[in-house]
């Protein structure tokens, strides 16, 4: 090989050299080549960096110096072995402290002559994260676990696959463990609520979003529940996979419920005969004028007067007065269809609105309602009275209905019920 070739042949050698210490130098894991005595004769900048030690210091230095003592046991079996496999043990540095490192090692074999090459990692910051990982984890299970709410853990096809004790109690399991695998059909009251909740909730949940509602679940018992519910998806990634999970909050606000329930009916109804008082019953008829797409016959409206009722109350004091009212109440509910409207408008009078009932329909009606009064007998002290009623019809057929002007109409007919001998249907012309 000539002059030339050779200076050029040393100078690719040199920057190959320079290359691969550049390599080495450059890597985040402490790399050292250490010879078959396990002496040290070549390391990376990152192990003077981890170690503390000097290059002058490192040359030359056992292998075994940069191991934890309980852990030189494992290293030399790892090297006889030729183990080449990441393994964990606890570094050592010059001052005598020590970390959590990770190391593989890979012995070769170079000009005749056997190396191991190691590389180690420190990891203490990885270490650290996991124990911080695992005592946030064990807070979250003891909140959990011991939350007064009911929660539940949903992964892919709502299939229950975690729950407390809370939410145990909620639905009536005896355990948590009793509910693992649930589909969330068994907790929907029908098939197609189940349906149509995931309809309505689903995009909600993959765009990250929270779900706060009031909803009715179902009890292992097969009794509906009032729930207040809070969900969201722990994926966070935006659209969420679903298949992840959804944590949901439950809450029992079934008393609750039944007080708002109570506190409407009071609103609302009359509480003697348990018909709707007189501004329900006008907010009722404005609903049904403000349907676009109401029957176009009628409605009709009954305004009805107990005959006499004064001497009722005087002859047989208003106990009896109350029980009359009442009866008359229950006849009217029986006779009536479930979307008709009946209301105490006060004292012994009451209204009835017929949505998509005629004249003729509203007449049948009402007729039927006074016979079937008349014909009772009411029970009055140690005996039966006999009562009678009499009401007035009136229909509207035009599309813009005015409540008040057809309540005038019917009284106008209730009215010549009453001058013609009570105990009469007549009819607004």
């Amino acid at each position: 090989m000539g002059a030339d070739a050779l200076q050029k042949y040393i100078f690719e050698l040199k920057e190959q050299l320079e290359l691969q210490t550049l390599i080495a130098d450059s890597s985040s894991e402490s790399i050292g080549v250490f010879g078959e005595d396990m002496h040290c004769v070549a390391v990376n900048k990152e192990v003077l960096k981890v170690l503390g030690y000097s290059h002058g210091e490192v040359i030359g230095m056992h292998g075994l110096n940069f191991i934890a003592d309980d852990y030189r046991e494992l290293v030399k079996e790892k090297i006889s072995t030729r183990y080449d496999q990441p393994y964990f043990v606890m570094g050592k540095r010059k001052d005598g402290s020590v970390f959590p490192a990770e190391i593989r090692g890979r012995t070769v074999e170079l000009r005749d002559r056997i190396y191991r090459i190691s590389a180690m990692r420190d990891i203490s910051y990885l270490k650290a994260t996991e124990m911080e990982l695992r005592e946030t984890l064990h807070e979250l299970g003891i909140i959990f676990e011991s939350s007064r709410v009911g929660m539940m853990f949903l992964q892919g096809g709502r299939i229950l696959k975690r729950a407390n004790q809370a939410l145990a109690d909620i639905l009536g399991y005896e355990s948590p463990a009793d509910m693992i695998g649930l589909s969330m059909l068994d907790l929907h009251l029908t098939e197609e609520k189940f349906h149509e909740f995931g309809r309505l909730y689903y995009y909600t949940l993959v765009n990250k979003a929270q779900v706060n509602i009031e909803y009715q679940l179902r009890r292992r018992d097969g009794k509906s529940l009032w729930c207040s519910l809070s969900g969201q998806a722990v994926d966070v990634n935006v659209p969420a996979d679903l298949n992840r999970g959804v944590l949901w909050v439950v809450d029992d606000i079934s008393l609750r419920k039944a007080e708002e329930d109570r506190l409407v009916l009071l609103a609302t109804t009359d509480s003697l005969t348990g018909a709707y008082n007189r501004r329900e019953f006008f907010r009722l008829v404005e609903l049904f004028m403000s349907n676009e797409n109401r029957n176009p016959a009628g409605p009709a409206m009954l305004m009805i007067d107990l005959d006499d009722f004064k001497k009722i109350n005087d002859s047989y004091g208003h106990e009896v007065g109350d029980a009359v009212l009442k009866y008359f109440a229950d006849v009217c509910r029986a006779v009536i269809r479930e979307d008709d409207v009946f209301a105490r408008m006060g004292g012994e009078e009451f209204a009835v609105f017929l949505p998509g009932t005629d004249l003729t329909g509203g007449i049948t009606v009402a007729e039927r309602m006074r016979r079937k009064f008349a014909e009772s007998e009411v029970p009055a002290l140690d005996g039966f009275i006999h009562c009678t009623a009499s009401i007035g019809v009136a229909t509207m057929s035009s599309r813009r209905l005015d409540p008040e002007r057809l309540l005038r109409m019917a009284d106008m007919a209730l009215y010549d019920a009453k001058e013609s001998g009570r105990n009469q249907v007549c009819f607004y012309d």
